[in-house]
């Protein structure tokens, strides 16, 4: 049989394949995109303009920086939870976790027992309870997914924090 022929019939059976499993497994994509549509809706609900989303993996996390608002659609059993934190009534947002100790050694340890933490938690100038927004709360997959939201954690710290408005006292 001609080589050409050959690679075509391949490369058609397995672009087949390929279609025939998007019909038969669960389309994360899909999911996700119905969560971001759905935070588009409550957003426009509250009037809230996004800049700027962060997907997690059953949450949205929308900013909108004209109005100084974050935004959290979160899935939850049978529907969605949404929260508003309002950067104006914030006077600090800090990384808080409990992985900074972890070392290779220890991190199979941690990952058995489902230990791993990593959010932010905005505390207000009311002192009301804190707020915290959770990107991990344990880790399934592997050390690199964890250092990855890790990483989107202490992004999002920094430009929170750089959103701030600091109260400063006049002194006479």
């Amino acid at each position: 049989m001609n080589p050409i022929a050959l690679m075509l019939i391949v490369i058609s059976v397995a672009s087949f394949l390929y279609a025939l499993t998007s019909f038969f497994l669960p389309n994360s994509s899909k999911k996700i995109e119905h969560l971001v549509r759905k935070l588009n809706h409550v957003g426009a609900d509250n009037h809230l303009t996004f800049c700027s989303q962060e997907i997690l993996h059953n949450k949205v996390i929308g900013v909108d920086g004209i109005h100084r608002k974050i935004m959290i659609l979160e899935r939850v059993k049978g529907g969605y939870q949404s929260s508003i934190i309002l950067l104006d009534e914030v006077h600090d947002c800090q990384l808080v976790t409990n992985s900074d100790a972890i070392t290779r050694n220890s991190l199979k340890k941690i990952v058995e027992n489902n230990a791993v933490t990593v959010a932010l938690q905005f505390e207000f100038n009311n002192h009301m309870r804190p707020a915290s927004i959770i990107f991990t709360n344990n880790i399934n997959s592997s050390r690199k997914e964890f250092e990855f939201l890790k990483a989107k954690a202490q992004f999002w710290c920094a430009m929170f924090s750089k959103m701030l408005t600091h109260q400063r006292e006049a002194r006479a």
